[in-house]
């Protein structure tokens, strides 16, 4: 759908040049808020409203030009719309998709305007998943949070080696640029990578990187030129840094010639450091017995692992939303699975499969992403195997070592299994022990014995006028082949129109406990979507995929968080609770749906009355909160932020009491000090920034807004 500043030029709209500087912008933004506050008072209630709507397009013109990221993408998008028409056919999609495959690149690298097909079609500033190690698009997972940390204690404590290792494509350089923007300017950095060097090469490369004359073949005097650099920044307080990329190739004399150059130091401590960055080779070069000197030297060692599923997960929505394409692409939680199955959770693979699923995706005219087209985009890639997991692992070692059982059972000797032999003395024929005990097959994995013959007196056949005699008039004899078996019905749990209450924990345990988790699950979350008054009915066959289902057709999004009975009721929403039973029992679900002082209903197959206490220490105090944004309001929404979801608010701040002041779109010192105070009255983290559990509070708290109450007033 086109927006207003689409269908008008954002330029025109503010009256200022296409040219025009940020501060043009500024003045020409405040002078028209100015003019609409001023003839606010002179127009009439009719005109309210289209003067709301010219406002509205004067903010959004602001917010598309204020933004420097989104002014390029619309310039750019401008530019494509005038020289390429959009494809009218899937086709017409493919072709352009190729083309921009190999698309023209500016000298910094960067595409030409229209040259990335579905770029604009998504509202993407760039490439979300380009492979060039960009420092911004750095995910820092619990693992590169780690990393990271190490890279810079160990920097900043003066160890003389680091090390760090991480299979092909684990993020090991993008994280390398990251932490070097990390360090203090009191840095000097020397970046080698391109590791296919010898040991002259190396000295020469690392003082010309440091802005040292480089020129020279004399490997002592390369040396001596470096030391009397170094001794001068230590002079200055500064620190000299070597840092090696892909160090698995270098020569082990090229290493040597490292563990030398650590030796520069003075009494008290050395005057370089050293970062080895490479593949896991790195560790197999490193323990040769000539580095042997080297490999004691190394003080932190990390590796760096590939992502887990739902660090894949995040990834993926962290490179979207540094894109600015939020909200207008969405990857689904079986298609991260699909990608996170063939990539293995390494970032490069990630990145492959993303970007190829987002181009087909395009050429199907669709913005969300699916296993349907995951699938195509792996097989486009080729050679990808999936993940195994320790199931896989299991059948794949169960089922030969099965046959060979088999095997070896029928082939044992005769004489150790006198009953399968009629030759063997005290043994019985195989076909006679069928006969003598015959089975029935009623399915693959039921077999039904025969009832016992019992011998009776023979009786003498009935003559056929006796037989005409048994049957009614205009009834026919039927004899069966075979006595049909006949099956017990399939039990099925009656669900009660009463309440069912519940003051024993054992009690309790049993009735969760009959309840397969999968089952438990769906029932949790069918009570909460009864209490937002939506009908459970058509989402009973989506499995996994359920609450995606809910977020795409009911704008229902799920909140994970941790919490008690307090924290439940602050929040005020019903609540899907996680419960482990004793002894092994396993995982269920269970809905909270209203909770009155120390007795809660709770949702499962049946509506469960009881005591909180009963059910406190089986909680693991994970909760799942469906909750509805509905303003739509930008993922980041904090100090900065200008547009009109901040006048938003701050009237709704106003309206309970913590905002005071005139309402204006920008999200200033007022309104941050404004939503501290609401978060630490609810019991929220106070940082000024309004994310997701502030929004689900404040939905929840206006009068404005409709949302099912957990505490009843």
């Amino acid at each position: 759908m086109t927006t207003d500043v689409q269908r008008h030029n954002p330029y025109k709209v503010l009256g200022v040049r296409s040219d025009a500087t940020q501060k043009e912008i500024n003045e020409a933004y405040d002078r028209m808020i100015q003019r609409f506050d001023s003839s606010a008072e002179n127009f009439s209630d009719a005109v309210q409203p289209s003067l709301k709507e010219r406002i509205a397009l004067v903010h959004e013109a602001y917010d598309t030009l204020f933004n420097e990221e989104k002014r390029v993408a619309y310039n750019a998008s401008v530019q494509d719309r005038e020289e390429k028409p959009a494809p009218n056919s899937v086709q017409e999609a493919g072709r352009q998709v190729q083309m921009s495959l190999h698309g023209d690149k500016k000298s910094d690298g960067s595409n030409l305007p229209g040259q990335n097909v579905y770029q604009d079609y998504y509202g993407f500033s760039e490439k979300p998943f380009d492979l060039t190690p960009d420092p911004k698009y750095l995910y820092l997972s619990p693992k590169h949070k780690e990393v990271l940390a190490h890279l810079v204690y160990g920097l900043q404590e003066n160890n003389g080696f680091l090390k760090i290792v991480g299979e092909v494509g684990t993020g090991k350089t993008t994280i390398c640029r990251s932490f070097l923007r990390e360090l203090r300017t009191d840095f000097s950095i020397a970046y080698v990578f391109n590791p296919a060097i010898n040991e002259l090469e190396l000295l020469q490369t690392i003082n010309a990187e440091l802005g040292l004359p480089s020129e020279m073949e004399s490997k002592k005097k390369l040396v001596d030129m470096l030391n009397t650099f170094l001794l001068e920044e230590r002079k200055k307080g500064h620190r000299v840094v070597v840092i090696i990329d892909e160090a698995q190739a270098l020569q082990p004399k090229v290493l040597d010639q490292l563990r030398l150059l650590s030796n520069l130091e003075t009494e008290t401590e050395k005057l370089i450091q050293i970062v080895l960055i490479g593949q896991p080779e790195l560790d197999e070069l490193l323990e040769q017995n000539e580095l042997r000197q080297l490999r004691q030297r190394i003080t932190i060692s990390w590796e760096l692992l590939p992502l887990n599923l739902e660090e894949t997960r995040g990834y993926i929505q962290h490179r979207i939303n540094v894109a600015l394409g939020k909200g207008r692409v969405r990857f689904t939680r079986a298609a991260v699975e699909s990608i996170y199955k063939f990539s293995h959770g390494i970032p490069r693979m990630i990145n492959v499969l993303a970007d190829r699923s987002l181009l087909i995706a395009y050429t199907m005219n669709t913005k969300k992403i699916t296993p349907n087209i995951v699938r195509p985009a792996v097989k486009d890639v080729g050679g990808l195997t999936p993940i195994s997991t320790w199931t896989d692992t299991l059948w794949k070692s169960f089922i030969p070592g099965l046959a060979a059982l088999g095997i070896l059972f029928f082939s044992i000797d005769y004489y150790m299994l006198p009953g399968f032999n009629a030759d063997t003395r005290g043994g019985k024929d195989i076909n006679m022990m069928i006969r003598e005990n015959p089975i029935v097959p009623v399915n693959p994995s039921s077999l039904q014995p025969q009832p016992p013959v019992i011998n009776l007196p023979k009786a003498k056949p009935l003559s056929p006028e006796a037989m005409r005699q048994l049957i009614a008039p205009g009834e026919e004899l039927i004899v069966p082949d075979a006595m049909p078996v006949v099956r017990a019905p399939k039990a099925r749990r009656i669900r009660s129109t009463e309440p069912l209450v519940i003051s024993q924990q054992d009690k309790l345990v049993t009735y969760l406990a009959s309840l397969p988790l999968a089952e438990s699950r769906l029932e949790a979350i069918n009570w909460v979507l009864k209490k937002w008054n939506i009908d459970p009915a058509p989402y009973q066959e989506k499995g996994e995929a359920l609450l995606d289902s809910i977020a795409e057709e009911q704008n229902l999004l799920a909140y994970d968080l941790n919490a008690n009975f307090d924290k439940l009721s602050t929040f005020n929403y019903p609540a899907i609770l996680e419960v482990v039973l004793p002894d092994a029992q396993g995982t269920k679900y269970l809905s909270l749906v209203s909770i009155d002082g120390d007795r809660g209903v709770f949702g499962s197959v049946d509506r469960i009355e009881m005591p909180l206490e009963l059910i406190e220490s089986m909680w693991t105090r994970k909760a799942i909160i469906l909750w509805k944004d509905f303003e739509s309001l930008p993922e980041s929404l904090g100090p900065g932020f200008k547009g009109r979801p901040a006048i938003w608010l701050q009237k709704n701040l106003s309206l309970l009491g913590f905002f005071q002041g005139l309402e204006v779109p920008t999200y200033g010192p007022n309104t941050q000090l404004s939503v501290a105070r609401f978060q630490r009255a609810h019991h929220i983290k106070d940082d000024g920034w309004f994310g997701t559990e502030s929004r689900v509070m404040l939905y929840g708290l206006s009068s404005i807004y409709q949302t099912p109450k957990l505490v009843n007033p």
